[in-house]
């Protein structure tokens, strides 16, 4: 199948899923339609919509409640979103929130999970950036570009879905990471958490490793890096406050975790209002 160009079909995005989605309505692999940026203060809640495509959302930052049909997903900055294709869609805006979109023609039971979170490395967010920028400005390379980064998303959620259905052990290490979410900002202890889904802390410890290649400390840093860096970007609070929210010991210990994982200080991130490019 010959791809078609970034800019195949004229005017809004609801318009170009439709008419990706008559001309190609099974293709053969995941397919650009169209990508943007959105962004609404609190409580601005987002009416049900749908598209006749895949809609992939990247949550840059906020804290919101998505429906899918629905089912109430709780978003945060760092999630991808995946809609599918007729499905309703709402947001509920706790906070201020902003978002990357990508519409994707796909088959309809691609093997995508509905929410997934990105690593503190935010691997997605690069990609989902990437999009809306190749979008916003292609050049004669956009076309081979947006087909690559499209073909990365593809199989870093298809690797995710596929891990989660593996094993007893993702089972365990999903439940964990659930708990590691609503739980960032207080004192974590590992065992605790481990005991708390019925198994040793050193089986936990196992698991990770052969889950996700790390251990459950270092993905609590993670999530904690996530959150800290969204709130860096995002608001005006003080170094001790972003710290005692996200769960580190003082402003000197969330300085030296973000200098040693992203190679900047809290307040070059957040004069440039965006994290460095690795």
């Amino acid at each position: 199948m010959t791809s078609p160009p970034v800019e195949q079909f004229p005017g809004s995005a609801l318009s170009r899923a439709e008419a990706a989605a008559r001309q190609w309505p099974s293709p053969p692999r995941p397919m650009f339609v169209s990508a943007g940026a959105y962004a609404a203060p609190r409580l601005r809640h987002a009416a049900a919509h749908r598209y006749a495509v895949w809609k992939l959302a990247y949550y840059r930052s906020g804290s919101i409640d998505a429906l899918v049909d629905g089912v109430s997903y709780p978003v945060a900055a760092g999630s991808v979103l995946v809609v599918p294709p007729h499905a309703d869609h709402a947001e509920l805006a706790h906070t201020a929130y902003s978002n990357y979109f990508v519409l994707v023609n796909a088959r309809p039971d691609q093997p995508w999970p509905r929410l997934t979170t990105d690593d503190g490395r935010q691997r997605l967010g690069a990609v989902f950036a990437a999009l809306v920028r190749e979008k916003s400005d292609p050049d004669e390379h956009a076309r081979a570009m947006v087909d690559a980064l499209v073909r990365q998303v593809d199989i870093l959620l298809r690797r995710d879905l596929a891990r989660r259905h593996d094993s007893a052990a993702r089972v365990v290490v999903n439940a964990v990471e659930q708990l590691m979410e609503e739980r960032y900002a207080e004192h974590v202890a590992i065992d605790a958490l481990a005991r708390e889904v019925g198994v040793s802390g050193s089986t936990l410890r196992a698991h990770f490793a052969a889950e996700l290649g790390t251990s459950p400390q270092s993905r609590l840093l993670d999530i904690r890096l996530r959150h800290a860096v969204s709130l860096l970007q995002t608001s005006d609070l003080t170094l001790a406050s972003v710290a005692e929210r996200c769960g580190y010991h003082s402003a000197s210990h969330l300085s030296r975790h973000v200098k040693a994982a992203l190679g900047a200080t809290p307040g070059e991130i957040r004069r440039r209002g965006r994290l460095p490019s690795p």
